[in-house]
């Protein structure tokens, strides 16, 4: 299921660079200009984007507080980030520098990305749903970094993730403030929370990151639903879409969305979103980092150069 040096972000080999190793008997592999392999081919409307997720200390006074004086947040609308603040939500945009806590941490834990496939090739039982990472979670053994690459092509929808991905949560009380500051709750039960995304191409090569956040509870049923054109039969639990809280974020390669919650905002929806028991039964936060690595238009993944080491 959704990717220089650290200074630059993403291309170093250290953090979002794809490691390739080449293992051919006693033979020497000169990797001095071309490399050997054929160039990855990609269609001319996919773009590639980077996930890496943070796990650390629920408040850590760097990674809660401190890290977001180096984010961009008012690259989203007042009226947005008012919405997002009040449920326990919040996001913004980086450029080529990581700020200096999250390259503090993603330095002590580097791991190489996994290397998701195509979203609309993958076998799923939804045809039309890309899933970024649809795997068991064990928190015991789960690494403090976290990265994949999705390559999907523009437009087509995919999910991340966030809470319950190791098992449902049995029982959750969500409370969702509107617009005009009345406060709605619920109970919901079997549920799992992600994040549901899609990438947008832009005519001058930037990409447009529309993500909902949504609550998936309950007992798989039956039911007819429409898309692209036609009615088709569904078999999976109930779906809740946020659509008051939809990010659309405008990024150029290179640049990232970090999505994250609020440790004064326990209860709310972004803390079930982004917070979980750790291995010591301590209370954890996450952050999300969605990099656009590739979008039409870049020849960054169809050159047949192997950069220089740095």
């Amino acid at each position: 299921m959704l990717q220089a040096s650290v200074s630059t972000l993403l291309r170093a080999p250290c953090y979002w660079a794809l490691s390739l190793s080449l293992l051919v008997g006693c033979a020497q592999v000169n990797a001095t200009g071309k490399s050997p392999l054929a160039p990855p081919r990609m269609a001319d409307d996919t773009i590639a984007l980077e996930k890496c997720t943070i796990r650390f200390a629920h408040a850590d006074p760097d990674l809660d507080d401190q890290v977001w004086r180096e984010i961009d947040e008012e690259c989203l609308p007042s009226a947005l980030r008012a919405r997002l603040a009040a449920n326990g939500f919040r996001a913004g945009v980086i450029g080529a520098h990581l700020p200096t806590a999250i390259e503090k941490v993603v330095r002590e834990n580097v791991t190489a990305p996994t290397r998701n496939e195509p979203a609309e090739v993958q076998a799923q039982p939804e045809e039309e749903l890309g899933v970024l990472d649809m795997k068991p979670v064990d928190l015991l053994s789960e690494p403090k970094v976290r990265r994949s690459l999705w390559q999907t092509r523009a437009g087509h929808p995919g999910i991340i993730i966030t809470a319950g991905e190791r098992a449902r949560i049995p029982n959750v009380a969500v409370l969702v403030r509107g617009e005009d500051g009345h406060v709605t709750g619920r109970n919901y039960e079997r549920v799992m929370g992600a994040l549901s995304m899609k990438a947008m191409a832009e005519h001058d090569g930037r990409v447009r990151i529309e993500v909902i956040p949504e609550l998936e509870h309950g007992e798989p049923r039956s039911r007819f639903v429409a898309g692209d054109g036609m009615i088709k039969a569904d078999y999976r639990p109930e779906t809740v879409l946020f659509k008051d809280l939809q990010i659309n974020a405008l990024l150029a390669p290179g640049q990232t969305l970090v999505l994250g919650t609020r440790a004064d905002k326990p209860g709310s929806l972004g803390s079930h979103f982004f917070t979980e028991q750790g291995s010591a039964g301590t209370l954890e936060q996450k952050m999300l980092l969605v990099r656009v690595e590739h979008s039409p238009g870049d020849d960054a993944f169809r050159s047949g150069e192997i950069p220089d080491a740095q």
